[in-house]
């Protein structure tokens, strides 16, 4: 029988962990061993009780694991057990670990580095773009990024580093059949053609709250470090922070205004020995790394960068931008479409443009 079908099989049964599963390896060495185990001998083994051995038999007698199997291959979803030689070492290695993982596009590498980003659902205008900012750098400089698909500053994340070229992946906190928030479809869409999604939860498994400080300990345990964009003084992004700081990994805060009620929970961390940074290069040159800068602005004509020299990260109408560098509107119009064409700029609304950050 499939070794892949055999992992899924002794990770489905109803009472059995990663503590009894691994009992049961250390003395039948492989889930096939262990499947095929004469009852009286199965019996014997450590660990395992009279109700965690009648599981074991009766789910050999059972067919649904087996067509749950054939419909996870068919939808193209990966299901790596905690035993699996494919399983993430650095998760192996975190208080509590995922007894399994379902993933669905591509897994993180573990030879380059990976930073996740969280924070506020309700970010503001300054979260947003600083996420999505960061993330656009981090990732065009190789960096593979982290977050958790939610409002805010998760979505922005993941943005950014779409837009900057790189791998992100989104951990859930409910099934990886389901979008949640469903308004991120197109981005949940974008994230499997350039990374993955991944979750300890069955594929169709709604969203509850108490699933997301769960997926928080993945988030931290898959990455080197963590950067908290904007934070309340108890929120969900500082259960993350301190996941990260329980594993031993690098936290990173962007500084807040002292006062602002999204700042009070960065600030906080910072006070508690948190890194801050100013710039994504802070956190590159941290990992020895550098930033890739493109130059595409160097080849733009005068006039264009005339255009690009008032528009900045608060939108501003086409025509505001024609009356600020005194050039006829059709002419204006026209350098806005090729400054989109070369991602400098975004419409944010029916004419009016903001930055695209480097």
């Amino acid at each position: 029988m499939e070794e892949a079908l055999l992992w899924y099989w002794l990770g489905n049964i109803k009472g059995i962990g990663i503590r009894k599963e691994r009992k049961l390896l250390e003395q039948w060495k492989t889930p096939e061993q262990i499947f095929c185990a004469p009852e009286e001998k199965l019996k014997q083994t450590q660990g395992i009780g009279e109700k965690d051995l009648q599981a074991i038999l009766s789910s050999r007698k059972e067919e649904g694991w087996r067509r749950q199997f054939e419909w996870l291959r068919r939808k193209k979803i990966r299901y790596i057990s905690y035993f699996d030689k494919a399983y993430p070492e650095r998760l192996r290695q975190i208080p509590a670990p995922p007894k399994h993982l379902y993933v669905k596009g591509e897994m993180p590498e573990l030879s380059g580095v990976t930073i996740s980003i969280v924070g506020a659902r309700d970010c503001t205008c300054y979260g947003r773009d600083m996420a999505r900012m960061f993330a656009h750098r981090l990732s065009g400089a190789g960096v593979q990024i982290i977050s958790g698909m939610a409002k805010g500053i998760d979505g922005w994340a993941h943005q950014g580093a779409l837009e900057g070229g790189g791998k992100t992946f989104a951990i859930l906190g409910c099934g990886v059949e389901v979008c949640y928030p469903p308004a991120h479809r197109k981005l949940y869409e974008s994230i499997l053609r350039q990374g993955g999604v991944l979750s300890e939860f069955s594929p169709y498994t709604q969203a509850k709250p108490g699933f997301f400080p769960m997926r928080n300990r993945i988030i931290s345990g898959l990455s080197d470090g963590i950067l908290i964009v904007e934070a309340r003084e108890r929120s969900g992004s500082l259960i993350t922070a301190d996941a990260a700081l329980e594993q031993g990994k690098d936290v990173f805060v962007i500084p807040g205004r002292i006062g602002d009620e999204l700042s009070v929970g960065c600030n906080r961390l910072i006070c508690q020995g948190a890194v801050p940074v100013l710039s994504p290069g802070d956190i590159l040159s941290y990992y020895g790394m550098k930033e890739k800068r493109d130059n595409i602005e160097e080849t733009l004509s005068e006039e264009e960068k005339n255009i690009l020299s008032v528009i900045g990260m608060k939108p501003i109408h086409a025509l505001q931008i024609a009356a600020a560098v005194k050039v006829e509107e059709t002419t204006v119009f026209k350098r806005l479409f090729a400054l989109k064409g070369k991602k400098l700029i975004q419409e944010v609304s029916r004419s009016y443009f903001t930055r695209i950050m480097p």
